[in-house]
């Protein structure tokens, strides 16, 4: 039996060979954030985590009790 050439096509697949000069100003966007994403995922969590003890030190503090 002969080999298949397996060939993927992807709707996708033209803007990965797509230089970075040659895109829009919406898709240089996009692939930085993407080159970022853990980060940005990462503050998310931090930032919430942050302002809800910031919170409970400002009511501590408000009702006397530090």
């Amino acid at each position: 039996m002969a080999k298949r050439k397996i060939i993927k096509l992807s709707k996708y697949s033209n803007y990965q060979n797509e230089k970075y000069e040659d895109m829009s100003l919406i898709r240089r966007i996009e692939r930085k954030l993407d080159r970022v994403n853990h980060i940005m995922e990462l503050v998310r969590t931090i930032v919430p985590i942050l302002l809800l003890v910031l919170n409970c030190i400002i009511l501590l503090k408000l009702f006397n009790i530090i």
